[in-house]
């Protein structure tokens, strides 16, 4: 159940405090319980930031603004080891978020690709992993929203209290200071790099594949440890029209990014995806960003590596649908160091359609994994020298009438001093490996601009 208020002049810890309360004395159905209270509208990211670093923390907001969250311990956990038990994952959520709030939702990701073995550096992460928060703090146009969650069946008032004389609300946010970055290690190298887009060129070529989606971790060491929520900050000004998240499952651990790719948006049985490929630079002046704007437009490259998206989504997505409309000619969207061509699909899903069927048929588009998807996938296990991890798998959040996942790409895996920043270029005919090569660079620049990164 939710339980809610309008008080905004109080201290919110201290009407925290009156509402759980209150709440706990009069006891109820088993289930998750949320209460709530508004206060004037403060910085998600910065009272995140302020909050207890060794519990787990996770940071969402959406591409156009929307459902920015911010939460900080855990109330409830679904997780596995297997990201290929998509069924078993959302019947676990279904019944806990029947059960609960109906406000209440679920925030988490899963990896790219759960047939292989996860490395050392993913271990916290799961196969999937998908977190109710203790504390959740939201915006609500001028107001932020201030919820506590816990099950009923664990509830211990006097730890529910401590929990809560626990939070901290900041007055101005914490300076975002990094350490140095003492050196770069890409993975593969230039040569590997090479060598594999050519034996992935060769089998384009023998009509074995239409694309493959290649990637390269590019590792940055540091003299200190990382403060991945002030990473997640320092990035924030260059990712406009971009999903922005962080989950820090365990300290020294985080998985964060800004990604422009929604997979889906499920609104009761309205769905939503986006077709993403093609990339070029941005212009350093108006007319030089529409003279390359004109070419990715132009380009016969560019227009097939996407029209295999627009291709895979559509086979994916239309079995799944009594209606479906779909963009045809793709537009231009302008991040602040790409642009891409895309193109948007909207359907009405089938009775008896839900997050399960959508996931494990978008998931991985072409976009990310290539055309046809089980071939490609085959092809980056063997050509890949890493685990992509959750790197370019769905992350996003699940609640009890919609769900929506990002494409976790332009993202990076901090482990305590260290961070890897992935990226990946889509292999077709006529792909040139030094042109992709830099394209791997400029879609990093975000990371490297802001964190001042070795290029």
């Amino acid at each position: 159940m939710t339980v809610g208020t309008e008080r905004k002049g109080e201290n919110p810890s201290a009407r925290l405090r009156e509402i759980v309360g209150r709440e706990c004395s009069r006891g109820g159905p088993p289930g998750i319980v949320r209460v709530e209270t508004v206060l004037p509208r403060i910085d998600a990211l910065a009272w995140l930031r302020a909050q207890e670093a060794g519990v787990a923390r996770f940071y969402w907001a959406g591409r156009d603004g929307e459902h920015e969250v911010a939460g900080t311990g855990v109330a409830d956990v679904v997780t596995g080891a297997e990201s290929d038990a998509v069924d078993s994952l959302f019947e676990q959520l279904r019944a806990r978020l029947e059960a609960g709030a109906t406000a209440a939702r679920y925030f988490g990701g899963m990896r790219f690709n759960g047939e292989c073995a996860a490395a050392a550096a993913w271990r916290d992460f799961g196969g999937y992993r998908f977190v109710l928060p203790r504390f959740e703090l939201s915006q609500r146009g001028s107001d932020s929203v201030l919820a506590y969650q816990w099950p009923r069946s664990s509830a211990n008032v006097d730890t529910l209290m401590r929990e809560i004389d626990a939070l901290v609300f900041p007055e101005t946010a914490a300076a975002c200071v990094h350490p140095e970055a003492a050196g770069r290690d890409d993975l593969p190298d230039r040569a590997g790099w090479d060598a594999a887009v050519a034996g992935s060129l060769a089998l384009v070529s023998a009509g074995d594949l239409d694309k493959v989606v290649l990637a390269r971790k590019s590792t940055f060491a540091f003299a200190a440890e990382l403060d991945p929520l002030a990473c997640l900050q320092a990035l924030l000004p260059g990712a406009e029209h971009c999903y922005r998240f962080c989950f820090a499952p365990a300290p020294g651990r985080a998985f964060l990014g800004a990604s422009p790719e929604r997979l889906y948006r499920r609104e009761g049985h309205r769905v939503l995806c986006d077709a993403i490929a093609g990339t070029r630079t941005r212009g350093d002046g108006a007319s030089l960003d529409r003279q390359l704007e004109r070419d990715l437009m132009g380009s016969d490259k560019e227009r097939r590596e996407q029209d295999f998206v627009v291709r895979g989504i559509h086979e994916s997505l239309a079995p799944l649908c009594g209606s479906l409309n779909a963009g045809v000619a793709p537009s231009v969207v302008k991040l602040r160091q790409c642009q891409h061509l895309m193109s948007t699909f909207e359907g009405a899903l089938r009775d008896g359609v839900g997050d399960a069927e959508l996931l494990k048929a978008l998931h991985p588009t072409p976009a990310v994994g290539g055309y046809p998807t089980g071939p490609a996938v085959r092809e980056i296990g063997q050509r890949e020298p890493f685990d992509r991890g959750w790197y370019a798998g769905p992350v996003g959040w699940v609640g009890r009438d919609g769900a929506e996942f990002a494409v976790a790409i332009r993202s990076a895996l901090v482990e305590g001093s260290t961070l890897s920043v992935f990226a990946g270029a889509g292999i077709v005919a006529g792909s040139v490996p030094g042109e992709e090569w830099d394209e791997l660079d400029y879609k990093i620049s975000h990371f490297t601009q802001a964190l001042n990164l070795p290029r």
